[in-house]
């Protein structure tokens, strides 16, 4: 196969966002593709060519109900990538997921990437995601001992496993996001009873500077996506619930995807918190630029 640029960058994405679907590549790499042929011819001949695997099962979208084959690369893509970019921190990314059955799942963590990328692209402020790391990607792959190189963090018998985190660099600050992407497949009392354990043990144990040891800020936040506003206010109750009295409970934001776009996500009010009834910005323009941050500086003036 003689690769295209366009080839090139399919390839890059994927070693971006780890899994995609053939319509988030259509829509980054072959956009005058309106039927979508072209789309699925170059991807079939990056899977014969041995860089990519299309995964059995297919993701449907729930904006219009149609389904989607899952790509990822393989370790031949990846090493095609190291030597293209001469960069050999590309063979550290992963290539098979840990939860195969759970595509729809990682191609939704992917969409939220997507949004915040573009509305990193769409703004005019100095504001950037200076790392992102899913759950199945390696971080600090210096450190020795092997558990404290991926997000997933154990506290004796608890667990933290966030799905992806980030880090939000604006005036100064590295503010530490970790996402959970709610697809509202589980009862949200049960969901805040496995969450909120694992999150506390982050907070007392800022395990957030294990994780980004580059962060000024002396907390993190957590970040819920939620298919909806139902849903997005329903989780919201049954956090604050079960973490009532803990700090944590600050550290909680509740989006709903539908509502989120790359012109509001960064700074409109469109986020609901535990620990109060206003809705946030995610970030706050306002921020005053500091070396170390000991309080909840980038949210809105009096919502500490």
């Amino acid at each position: 196969m003689i690769l295209q640029e366009r080839d090139i960058k399919a390839l890059s994405l994927l070693s971006q966002y780890f899994m995609l679907t053939s319509r988030q590549l259509r829509e980054m790499c072959f956009t005058t593709d309106s039927t979508g042929r072209v789309t699925r011819r170059r991807l079939t001949g990056l899977r014969q060519a041995g860089y990519v695997r299309k995964r059995n099962l297919q993701v449907v979208n729930p904006k219009d109900g149609s389904n989607s084959p899952v790509f990822h690369l393989t370790r031949t893509g990846l090493e095609l990538l190291a030597g293209h970019f001469d960069d050999d921190s590309i063979l550290r990314k992963p290539v098979e997921p840990s939860q195969p059955q759970h595509l729809q799942h990682y191609t939704a963590v992917s969409e939220t990437q997507r949004l915040m990328h573009a509305a990193v692209e769409a703004t005019s402020e100095k504001i950037r995601i200076d790392k992102w790391v899913n759950e199945d990607e390696a971080l600090n792959l210096d450190e020795a001992d092997k558990p404290r190189r991926f997000l997933r963090t154990k506290f004796g018998n608890v667990v933290c496993i966030p799905d992806a985190a980030y880090v939000l660099e604006f005036k100064e600050q590295k503010a530490i996001f970790y996402l959970e992407q709610d697809r509202d497949t589980f009862f949200h009392d049960r969901v805040a009873a496995r969450k909120s354990p694992g999150y506390q043990q982050l907070w007392e144990q800022q395990g957030h500077r294990q994780h980004f040891p580059e962060t000024n800020v002396g907390h993190f936040y957590i970040l819920f996506v939620a298919p909806s506003a139902k849903r997005r206010d329903q989780l919201c109750r049954a956090f604050a619930k079960k973490n009532d009295g803990h700090e944590v409970q600050k550290a909680f934001r509740f989006v709903s995807f539908d509502e989120a776009t790359p012109d509001n996500v960064l700074f409109e009010s469109i986020f609901a918190c535990c620990h109060h009834t206003e809705m946030v910005p995610m970030v706050k323009r306002g921020a005053t630029p500091t070396t170390e941050v000991k309080t909840t500086s980038l949210l809105p003036s009096g919502q500490k």
